[in-house]
């Protein structure tokens, strides 16, 4: 099966994410992947290389919060993802994206930033739920479970999806409850916001703005064109963890 008919199957079926290991029986942790380089780490010597519209206010975000990131440790592509747990379109992008560090084991990296809209009224404590998660090392788990049952996401079905995925549920109570917990999500949607998010999904791929549901054959080919450049970056000597870093350089500069 080739990437793009993968890419296809996930975005035309709404069904259930499904992946082994990631819901019941405990989840599986959250990968721990080093933080990447920013573009204060690198010059801009490669920026020519790089096609315009990237979002420039990007570049100067960091990418911390380990609890929402996964794929690849040494990205060629890195996709900041704005979501909405109660979001129908954002469930099915969720499946594309999963099958897309599958495609791309060693080239893509999702990082998931919350976007919970005010008119889905339980999407603010689903994003709260992911992040609590996340502090045990669950918050993927937590993420595909939640979109499993998007139409379920009452406080008493969040609190039975936590303990599905195995968390500590005393911890996991406390955290959800945390004040810090509902200010990052609220940071988080007004870094959205400062990038031009009104709506979701919306998805930055190396700072390239893609907004709503993209068809497969145009996801996979924004991906391979920036795979190219990535590749072409290394091929004139940067170090392929510096990838990123040089994107958020050339979008600093335009």
């Amino acid at each position: 099966m080739t990437r793009r008919t993968m890419l296809a199957g996930a975005l035309a079926s709404p069904v259930a994410l499904a992946l082994p290991g990631c819901s019941g029986g405990g989840g599986k942790l959250d990968p721990q992947l080093a933080a990447l380089p920013t573009a204060a780490d690198v010059d801009g010597k490669l920026s020519r290389l790089v096609p315009a519209r990237r979002k420039r206010r990007l570049a100067t975000y960091s990418m911390e919060a380990p609890a929402a990131v996964k794929g690849a440790p040494k990205p060629l592509v890195t996709i900041v993802e704005y979501s909405d747990f109660q979001c129908p379109h954002c469930s099915t992008l969720a499946q594309a994206l999963n099958e897309l560090v599958t495609a791309y084991p060693e080239d893509v990296r999702i990082v998931f930033r919350q976007f919970p809209l005010g008119f889905h009224k339980q999407a603010e404590p689903a994003a709260r739920a992911a992040l609590a998660a996340g502090r045990q090392q669950r918050f993927w788990a937590m993420h595909d479970e939640m979109f499993n049952h998007r139409s379920a996401l009452a406080d008493d079905n969040l609190l039975e999806y936590a303990k599905a995925v195995g968390l500590s549920m005393a911890q996991f109570e406390k955290d959800w409850a945390d004040p810090a917990i509902a200010e990052r999500v609220a940071a988080e949607m007004g870094r959205g916001r400062e990038l031009g998010v009104s709506g979701t999904p919306a998805m930055f791929i190396n700072g390239y703005p893609v907004e709503g549901m993209p068809k497969p054959e145009a996801l996979t080919d924004v991906i391979d064109g920036e795979r190219k450049v990535a590749l072409a970056m290394i091929e004139e000597g940067s170090k392929r963890e510096e990838v990123y870093a040089r994107f958020m350089k050339a979008a600093g500069a335009q």
